[in-house]
């Protein structure tokens, strides 16, 4: 197990990332070192506290990552080149997982997704469901859980985390749905509303996984090759309509003129598939019961992390709308 409390961060700066880092830094014990880069760059933007410890590297050089880890640390790996395709974020995976081999690390808790599950027809998914990506973000995403698993084995523990859409301030799955709330055409926003107003959301905030992250590191038992779900599925208003009206509230927007009319459910898988979504199952939900029979318990309710996000979100998308009036 563990024999230093060094935490040693790839993906820092992402949106996970800077939450993860501003949590431990208000944690005593614990050393915190995160990969970068361009040192230069990110001390000018002001990225990273002062009390953590930066390394230049880049994990498409192996050389590049020597020092950054040390022997009993725990590695998050939170990176996924977005525009590199799957033989370069492979590459850098197997990078990675080398350079923990070396400085004999003690545990990697790896970030992937619950969109590994890809076209699954089950509507409750948990770890065990086979999982059917159709996109190249799933399968790549699957197949580097596998090599992590497979390559960590004999080696130091691997742990994976498959967090659902993740929302909150700064995030990108609301913004959309928030800017067409505020300044969309309304007759375009209730034919949405009429086409996914019954589909599961799938949300999570950034807080429940960052605290899924935390809980992992300080899990005293081995975890090896174990992964978990993190999700607010449980909340049955995780759904589009549900969430579309807590947001038009919030930003007091007044109610559509008529009654939405929801597309029947499997009208909309079709939809779905013609769009050529990865998850066309609207009433898919995803269990996060292994990791809470861990003893995890969720930090955020879906109720106030949304509102959260409309408080910080509202007077952005009002100063945008007033900009842009004629």
């Amino acid at each position: 197990m563990r024999s230093t409390n060094t935490i040693a961060i790839t993906g820092a700066s992402g949106f996970i990332g800077k939450f993860l880092e501003s949590q431990l830094l208000e944690m005593d014990g614990y050393e915190i070192r995160v990969l970068s880069r361009d040192i230069e760059r990110d001390l000018s933007k002001e990225k990273f506290g002062h009390d953590v410890k930066m390394f230049e590297g880049d994990l498409c050089d192996q050389d590049s990552l020597k020092g950054f880890l040390v022997t009993g640390c725990v590695v998050v790996n939170l990176v996924y080149l977005w525009n590199a395709g799957e033989a370069q974020n492979l590459s850098c995976t197997h990078n990675l997982l080398a350079a923990c081999k070396a400085a004999g690390v003690a545990r990697l808790i790896h970030c992937s997704t619950a969109a590994v599950a890809g076209r699954t027809a089950n509507d409750l998914i948990d770890e065990e469901t086979q999982c059917l990506p159709v996109t190249e973000y799933g399968t790549t995403k699957l197949k580097i859980e596998q090599d992590i698993i497979e390559y960590a084995k004999g080696n130091f523990e691997a742990i994976i985390l498959r967090p659902t859409s993740v929302y909150g301030i700064e995030g990108e799955p609301l913004k959309k749905l928030a800017a067409d709330i505020t300044g969309g055409s309304r007759w375009k926003n209730y034919l949405k509303s009429c086409l996914f107003g019954r589909r599961r959301m799938n949300l999570v905030h950034v807080a429940n996984v960052v605290a899924a992250i935390l809980f992992i590191i300080r899990y005293d038992a081995s975890l090896d090759g174990e992964i978990y779900i993190v999700s607010d599925d449980e909340d049955q208003k995780n759904n589009f309509f549900e969430v579309e009206q807590f947001l038009m509230d919030a930003f007091g927007v007044r109610k559509y003129p008529l009654p939405r009319l929801p597309l029947p459910l499997g009208l909309l898988k079709l939809l779905l598939i013609f769009l050529g979504r990865n998850n066309v199952n609207p009433s898919c939900n995803f269990d996060s019961g292994k990791l809470q029979k861990l003893g995890f318990q969720r930090p955020v309710s879906l109720k106030d992390g949304l509102a959260e996000y409309a408080t910080w979100c509202r007077p952005l998308l009002l100063a945008d709308k007033a900009s842009k009036a004629p």
